[in-house]
């Protein structure tokens, strides 16, 4: 495949192939499933270790040098805003498919200058709130701000967006000091787009159980299970749920 071949030559055969693979509307639900991996976190109140839980065995790891030829041709094409988008994209689910945070800046790089060549491209846009977070949530918290700011440009470029409206939350929840009621205010937003939103649903229950209404987090938890029965993070929210309400029992 031509395609292939020539965004081989960026960022290795292999790898270009599993995410050829991963294109339009798959890419799409793909970034969805990602933005959903990214909301779990272990307790209610902390973020998890990486911007995805877990690997996928289904996408081939490229060797360091491979990565380093990929970021250098991107880095020699700064006008190519098509080549930075796409670098930047598949860089960024490089990252969050292998749990490796150290090239995360390299894809907000290459998002930020097709995001400055075109500020009305809202998958980027909302590329970047994720890549940011994702570094906030790993190794920068100051960068929380930043990821906050695209997801809010890409809310006034869809006002009623459920991705935007789940990682503003999120940048919150997960912000020193946390603002879990104002998380919470952002993922019932993404709710009312899309009820069925599952990063929403988890994010939403998590804020809950911090906030103690544990009523509206077991409501929720049903819901989410509704949903999706497999979702992941169902055991662990069920787990603090469960310490939250033998914590209430013994303070009363």
């Amino acid at each position: 495949m031509i395609t292939g071949l020539l965004v081989g030559l960026l960022i290795g055969f292999a790898f270009t192939n599993a995410v050829n693979r991963r294109e339009s509307d798959e890419m799409r639900h793909e970034l969805e499933r990602l933005r959903a991996s990214a909301a779990s976190a272990p307790r209610a109140s902390e973020a998890t270790g990486g911007a995805n839980g877990n690997t996928d065995s289904s996408m081939p790891l490229v060797s360091d040098d491979q990565l380093r030829n990929a970021i250098a041709r991107g880095d020699a094409a700064p006008n190519d805003l098509t080549l930075q988008r796409d670098l930047g994209r598949n860089l960024y689910l490089y990252a969050s498919y292998t749990n490796n945070a150290e090239i995360v800046p390299d894809a907000i790089r290459f998002l930020q200058r097709a995001h400055d060549g075109n500020p009305r491209d809202y998958e980027t846009t909302v590329l970047l709130g994720d890549a940011y977070l994702a570094l906030a949530r790993t190794s920068d918290p100051n960068r929380f701000e930043e990821a906050r700011s695209f997801y809010q440009q890409a809310l006034r470029l869809k006002p009623d967006d459920a991705n935007a409206h789940t990682g503003t939350g999120m940048t919150y929840f997960f912000d020193r000091p946390s603002d879990p009621q104002r998380a919470i205010s952002e993922y019932r937003k993404a709710l009312a787009s899309d009820a069925r939103h599952e990063a929403a649903l988890q994010n939403l229950a998590a804020a809950l159980i911090a906030t103690n209404d544990l009523i509206e987090a077991q409501k929720t938890i049903e819901h989410l299970k509704d949903v999706n029965d497999q979702n992941p993070v169902l055991s662990d929210l069920e787990a603090q749920l469960s310490q939250s309400r033998n914590a209430e029992r013994e303070r009363k």
